[in-house]
């Protein structure tokens, strides 16, 4: 018998980023920020350490909009630039610098149709077992935003959601968004081509409406009072709810269908989810599939039967293995 595939999400609606990462300098394309937060959703809130990540390159085209012809070419100048890419992170506490690249690697794995991605070990502290001091950024929102200014200012003000307002400096706004000293040097530039581009685009594509005054000394703009607050606060709570949901159903057909697979009647296997935790069932059909993998299985169906009322869990078998 074949082995059965458990389906599993592979994109989170949300990640997390330390608030000094947040309100890091860096400058990147569209097509580089599309990629870094691809793989900010591959990151799992148990993670202890960064791992490759798989990014299929026909996935990969259709994030950044680039044909996959030519031997994959343009895809390997964005993981190229990306690797070259600083971003300079400053710690408050310690008031240090730190700077680093975004990717340790990129491995182009062409015969399988995919490249591997790894961030870079430094930012594990800003990436990795968050406590406190984070921003959680909805991904479906950002991914909308086509302006690399717009999706730096909308994390920026997502950060200081809960008090509604944030106050950022002509300086920092610069520095934050990678505005280079030569560019948009008169404010009337930066308030056309930066700002009110990146509130047209967050108030039109997202669940927010965000909103600014200047902040003038001796009639110069030195800041902007920015504010940002949610459309609909009701219905962004249903449709949480309803995400939620859908994705519950998701998952229980994916199961439904893996215990057919194994032999049982579709109204058996309802009435296995509806004894048992969907956990118990995954991991029920994990650990027989690496039973099927080493040839130790006789009879799946009856084996599957024992491992969900046993609770089977398949750490059990690979600790096995690796003791053999």
């Amino acid at each position: 018998m074949k082995k059965v595939k458990v389906l599993e999400s592979k994109f989170q609606n949300f990640i997390v980023k330390s608030n000094a990462l947040v309100e890091a300098r860096y400058r990147l394309s569209l097509q580089e920020s599309q990629i870094i937060l691809w793989l900010l959703t591959q990151i799992k809130s148990d993670d202890e350490d960064f791992k490759p990540h798989n990014l299929e390159i026909i996935e990969f085209s259709h994030l950044t909009q680039v044909s996959v012809g030519n031997k994959y070419s343009e895809l390997r100048k964005i993981t190229k630039r990306l690797m070259q890419r600083v971003i300079e992170i400053y710690e408050p506490d310690t008031k240090e610098f730190i700077q680093a690249a975004w990717l340790s690697s990129a491995h182009y794995k062409s015969k399988q149709g995919y490249v591997s991605l790894e961030f870079s070990p430094k930012l594990k502290p800003y990436l990795l077992k968050l406590k406190n001091q984070f921003t959680k950024i909805d991904i479906t929102d950002t991914l909308k935003l086509k302006s690399i200014h717009a999706i730096r200012i909308f994390e920026l003000l997502l950060q200081y959601s809960n008090l509604g307002t944030r106050e950022m400096s002509i300086v920092n706004l610069r520095a934050y968004c990678g505005i280079q000293e030569r560019e948009y040097k008169d404010y009337f530039d930066l308030k056309r081509k930066v700002i009110e581009k990146a509130k047209t685009e967050i108030n039109s594509k997202t669940e927010y409406n965000i909103d600014y005054t200047a902040i003038k000394e001796s009639r110069k703009v030195v800041a902007i009072e920015w504010t940002i607050k949610k459309k609909n606060p009701q219905k962004e709570e249903h449709s949480q709810k309803l995400m939620t949901l859908q994705k519950e159903l998701r998952s229980e057909l994916a199961l439904i269908e893996a215990l057919m697979e194994y032999g049982f009647s579709k109204g058996i296997a309802k009435r296995l989810l509806k004894t048992n935790e969907e956990e118990v069932i995954k991991n029920a059909l994990k650990s027989v599939n690496l039973q099927i993998e080493r040839n130790h299985v006789k009879n799946a169906k009856a084996m599957l039967q024992t491992a969900i009322k046993e609770k089977w869990h398949p750490e059990v078998f690979k600790k096995r293995k690796k003791s053999l």
